[in-house]
C-alpha cells in the first residue's frame, strides 16, 4: 500500500499543475466563445465570469488517472474489470459534455436529467448499484429489483447536488476537493488501489482550480466541471459500498455527502410545500426550479466576506467526512445512524439560522423603505410653513 500513496500523491500533484497551467488558456477560449455566467436573481456574483473551467479541471484529473492507470493496469487491473472501467468513462464522457453544451449555449433541464439517467445507468448496467438499505428500527432492507432504480437516484441526486452548491467563489471545488480525500481514505481501507488514485486526482485537480477561482474568482467550472465532479463522486461512493462491509455500506458515503446531499432536499421540500395550491405535477416540477435558498445563500444574510462563508461550509463538509471514516474504521452501524441524524440537524438548523437572520434584514429593510416615504410625505407640508415663517420675519 505505501506504493499505492506515493502513485495517488504523484496524481494528486499533477492534476493540480495541469490543471493550474490550463486554466488561463481556458478562460481565453470562454471569453472568445462568450461562454459567460452572467449575474441574475439567483447568482451572487456581482459580474459576467467566464466559465468552461470544467474543461480544465478534467484534463488534469484524466492526464493524471490515466498515467498511472496505464503504468499500473497490470498490478491493479483487478480491482475494476474493463466494463466497469469503460461504463465509468462513458457515463462522465457523456455528463461532461452536456456540461459543455450547457456552459456555451444552454441546455434544458429535462435534456440534462435524461443524459444524467443514461450516464447513471450504464454504471448500473455494468454492476454497480446499491443492495442492501440498513435502517435504524427496521434492520436489513433488501432492495432486490429496486436496487438498480434507488442506485440511478442516487447517482443522478448527487450528480445535481454537486452542481447546486456551486454558488459561491471556491465552494464547489474545496468540498469536492474535501469529499473526495475522505473517500480516498475509505478506498485506502478497502485496498482498493484504483479509487485511490481517482480521488487522489479528482482533489488535486479542485485544488488545481481553487487558484484561480477563490474570491474573486477569474472563471467558473461551470456545469462542465460541477456535474462531471458530482458524477465521479456519486459513482465512486457506489463502488466503494459494493465493496465495504454490510453494516456501513452506504452510511459512509451518505455521510461523506450529506451536507451537499441534504441541503439539497431540504430545498426540493420546501419549493414542494411552497407551491400547496398548485397542482401536483407543478408542484413536483418546482422542486427542481432555481432559487436562492440553498445553505450558502441562507448564510449571506449574516454579512461579512462571503469566502468565511466558505470556509464555515469546509469546516462542516470536513467534520463530516472525519466522522465517515471513524464509521468505516470501527464497523459501528448504530453510530454511523446518529451521526447522520446530528448531520441533519446541524445543516437543517443552519438553514433556519440563515433564514431567521434574512427574515430580520427584510424586516429592518422594510422599516427603512417606510420611514424614507413617511419623511417624504411630511417633508411638502413642512414648506409652506417655512415660507411663512420667512415671510413673518421680513
Amino acid at each position: 500500500m505505501p506504493s499505492v500513496c506515493l502513485y495517488a500523491l504523484g496524481a494528486a500533484i499533477v492534476a493540480a499543475l495541469v490543471t493550474n497551467l490550463l486554466v488561463p488558456p481556458i478562460a481565453r477560449l470562454a471569453v472568445a466563445l462568450g461562454a459567460f455566467d452572467e449575474p441574475d436573481s439567483r447568482k451572487l456574483q456581482p459580474e459576467a465570469k467566464p466559465r468552461l473551467g470544467g474543461i480544465a479541471i478534467l484534463a488534469g484529473l484524466a492526464s493524471a488517472a490515466g498515467a498511472v492507470a496505464v503504468t499500473q493496469w497490470g498490478a491493479w487491473g483487478g480491482s475494476i474489470r474493463r466494463g466497469e472501467l469503460l461504463a465509468l468513462m462513458c457515463g462522465g464522457a457523456l455528463v461532461f459534455l452536456v456540461g459543455v453544451v450547457d456552459d456555451l449555449s444552454g441546455v434544458s433541464t429535462a435534456k440534462k436529467f435524461l443524459i444524467e439517467l443514461v450516464a447513471a445507468g450504464l454504471l448500473v448496467w455494468a454492476g454497480w448499484s446499491f443492495h442492501v438499505l440498513r435502517l435504524p428500527l427496521v434492520g436489513a432492507i433488501d432492495l432486490g429489483v429496486f436496487a438498480g432504480p434507488v442506485s440511478v437516484l442516487w447517482i443522478v441526486g448527487v450528480t445535481n447536488a454537486i452542481n447546486l452548491i456551486d454558488g459561491l467563489d471556491g465552494l464547489a471545488g474545496g468540498v469536492v476537493a474535501i469529499i473526495a480525500t475522505s473517500m480516498l481514505g475509505y478506498a485506502a481501507l478497502q485496498a482498493n488501489p484504483g479509487t485511490v488514485v481517482l480521488m487522489a486526482a479528482t482533489a488535486g485537480a479542485c485544488l488545481g482550480f481553487l487558484r484561480h477561482n477563490w474570491e474573486p474568482a477569474r472563471i467558473f467550472m461551470g456545469d462542465s466541471g460541477a456535474l462531471t465532479l458530482g458524477f465521479l463522486l456519486a459513482a465512486m461512493t457506489v463502488h466503494s459500498a459494493i465493496k465495504a462491509p454490510a453494516a456501513v455500506a452506504i452510511l459512509v458515503p451518505i455521510l461523506a455527502l450529506g451536507v451537499p446531499v441534504m441541503d439539497t432536499l431540504l430545498v426540493m421540500a420546501v419549493r414542494f410545500l411552497n407551491q400547496e395550491h398548485s397542482r401536483l405535477a407543478t408542484r413536483f416540477l418546482g422542486m427542481f426550479s432555481a432559487d436562492r435558498n440553498h445553505l450558502h445563500h441562507l448564510l449571506t444574510h449574516f454579512g461579512g466576506k462571503r469566502s468565511r462563508i466558505v470556509g464555515v461550509i469546509y469546516g462542516l463538509v470536513g467534520a463530516f467526512c472525519a466522522m465517515a471514516l471513524v464509521v468505516a474504521v470501527t464497523g459501528q452501524n448504530s453510530l454511523g445512524i446518529v451521526l447522520l441524524v446530528v448531520e441533519f440537524l446541524v445543516v437543517l438548523g443552519m438553514r433556519r439560522m440563515g433564514l431567521a437572520m434574512q427574515v430580520r434584514r427584510l424586516a429592518r429593510q422594510r422599516r427603512e423603505e417606510i420611514k424614507s416615504e413617511v419623511l417624504g410625505l411630511a417633508e411638502p407640508a413642512a414648506a409652506p410653513t417655512m415660507a411663512r415663517v420667512r415671510s413673518f420675519r421680513r
